[in-house]
């Protein structure tokens, strides 16, 4: 039986980031998946989207989760820059992409805003929030991400509420429908993204166990046997990134919610990714756009997998109607894992977690893709009580362990 310092049990994006922090610092670590590859769940099915914190500026959380996530790319402007296809990059005046870099992580395929206005405008709780939304996005466009973190957030809250007044004023002016407006939010290349940490990762000494499944975990003298379908590992500690599955190895209580996706062909070159935001959420849409006329759709994401197909119905007829020439390839439904506290509909927090009764276990619940760059510096820091080291040797996968990385499944979509 192989022995290590750590198992990571779980390979999406939470188990891929940790072993990877955990490999960088010298750590001997095995990566356990119980698929026949990584990132084949969750990590599969997202649209790529990674979150500045725009959207959130509709959610009336005291901008807590504004301020996690820009805290997250904080962590991936500090800890993820040696990578040589890590092409976002600090400016003075807002985020930039390297677009000479063409393979590289991110995208400039910003995400447009629509927000309704048409027969919302005696609806003021919702024109104030737009009101409210824009002004951060504005400020957001033009943070100086050299001098300041973005995670504290008092710059982007000075003097939100007086410029709210002009904000209205130039909403009640619009005739058009929907306010568009383009926001800090941009795509990701994630396979390229996902496939360059576990080919770093393996050369720091990670190793890689997939289609193994955990039967159980003994804690045997204040260590650890990992049983495996397929093999087995003695380790001392243990990190549980597993989504739903945490609910295997420890109690916890995690909502499952459900987002339902399809992939579509067909359209223009001109046509641009966008969420349209309405007061009523069912009424709310999106489109990513991708490479070739291919688009991923959805919108909310539902309580109830039964109300998916119908929800799922409503979004192709709406983006149809813009667009008449557009051909569903594709449906399926992702699924979505938080811990949610009380009073609460969503949670877009990660959280990690150390358990007094099961000493050098911990579990890890991701919350956005955008995040696990925060995640594991954070995992790290909170373990070792240091930082993760900031500049180290990379490698660029050439190949030689994508077969090990699932595709999306809108790639596999249009190409099965």
């Amino acid at each position: 039986m192989k022995k290590y310092e750590w198992a990571v049990i779980g390979g999406g994006i939470a188990g891929i980031a940790v072993g990877e922090i955990l490999s960088r610092e010298g750590h001997s670590a095995v990566l356990i998946e119980k698929n026949n590859k990584l990132a084949s769940e969750t990590t599969r099915e997202f649209h790529e989207w990674i979150h500045t914190g725009a959207l959130y500026t509709l959610v009336p959380d005291k901008l807590i989760t504004l301020k996690f996530i820009l805290g997250a790319i904080d962590d991936l402007l500090e800890y993820y820059h040696s990578f040589e296809k890590m092409n976002l990059n600090a400016s003075i005046a807002g985020l930039e992409i390297n677009e000479n870099n063409q393979s590289g992580w991110f995208s400039s395929n910003y995400i447009h805003f629509k927000y309704r206005i048409k027969g919302r405008k005696i609806t003021f709780p919702w024109l104030i929030g737009v009101a409210r939304s824009l002004l951060i996005n504005e400020k957001l466009h033009n943070h100086d991400w050299l001098r300041r973190k973005a995670g504290e957030i008092d710059p982007i809250k000075h003097h939100l509420w007086r410029g709210i007044y002009y904000k209205l004023f130039e909403l009640y002016k619009t005739n058009e429908k929907f306010y568009d407006y383009q926001s800090t939010d941009f795509t990701t290349n994630s396979r390229v993204l996902l496939r360059d940490l576990l080919a770093t990762s393996i050369s720091n000494g990670l190793e890689v166990s997939v289609s193994n499944k955990i039967i159980k975990i003994d804690n045997l003298n204040n260590e650890y046997i990992i049983h495996g379908e397929k093999e087995s590992f003695e380790v001392e500690k243990v990190v549980v990134c597993a989504g739903a599955g945490t609910m295997d190895f420890i109690d916890a209580k995690i909502k499952t919610s459900y987002a339902p996706i399809a992939v579509v062909e067909g359209l223009k070159d001109k046509d641009t990714s966008f969420v349209r935001l309405d007061y009523f959420p069912k009424n709310c849409i999106n489109i990513l756009t991708k490479e070739n006329g291919i688009g991923l759709i959805g919108g909310i994401t539902l309580n109830k997998i039964e109300k998916c197909d119908e929800y799922l119905d409503y979004v192709i007829r709406e983006h149809k109607k813009m667009n008449p020439n557009i051909k569903v390839i594709e449906k399926y439904i992702g699924k979505k894992n938080e811990i949610i506290f009380k009073n609460q509909e969503r949670n877009y927090l990660y959280h990690i977690n150390a358990y007094p009764d099961k000493k050098n276990m911990w579990t890890i619940i991701p919350g956005k893709f955008t995040l696990a760059f925060s995640l594991a510096p954070e995992f790290y820091r909170r373990v070792y009580f240091k930082n993760p080291r900031k500049y180290f040797n990379t490698k660029i996968d050439d190949g030689t362990y994508s077969s090990l990385i699932a595709n999306t499944a809108w790639f596999d979509a249009i190409n099965n």
